[in-house]
């Protein structure tokens, strides 16, 4: 369940037991520029009626950006924030990038902000800010699956 790499991290941070792991979401940006070349390429085809620059764009370009799309979104996913009794660990792909024990952790802020356009809800964006002993500042974005729960476990320990 829970990653080698991690597991010698949390061991040389003595984290303790793993409790929980929150996942990260696939980016709808990166999604876009993974597939708008393949959308892009059909309607040229349809429209123009040009199936040379359509295979062209088909078989050289859009391969190339979509496999580098699913390499990256399965590094991102593989990642998460990992909750253990003594502290958590921020990964992404085989990388820890933070591995903190709760005696770190000073405060841990939660805000989000909704942007409205007549009436109409158009975008959301929320942060959590976890504030270090040492005046580090971690920050962790939208992209984690209940992020508001996530603030709630952090902060609690």
């Amino acid at each position: 369940m829970i990653p080698p790499h991690l597991r010698t991290q949390a061991a040389e941070h003595d984290l303790g037991e793993f409790v929980r792991r929150y996942r990260r979401r696939p980016g709808v940006i990166g999604t876009f520029v993974a597939f708008a070349p393949l959308v892009g390429a059909l309607v040229l085809g349809i429209r123009e009626s040009d199936p040379t620059t359509t295979l062209g764009i088909l078989v050289f370009l859009w391969p190339p950006l979509f496999l580098t799309w699913c390499v990256s979104t399965r590094r991102r996913l593989d990642g998460g924030v990992y909750l253990f009794t003594g502290g958590f660990a921020e990964v992404h792909g085989r990388k820890v990038r933070y591995a903190v024990p709760w005696a770190r952790v000073r405060e841990v802020r939660y805000k989000s902000v909704e942007h409205w356009l007549n009436f109409i809800p158009v975008a959301y964006i929320a942060k959590c800010m976890i504030t270090l002993d040492n005046g580090g500042v971690i920050e962790l974005d939208g992209s984690y699956r209940s992020l508001e729960r996530l603030a709630q476990d952090l902060g609690a320990h």
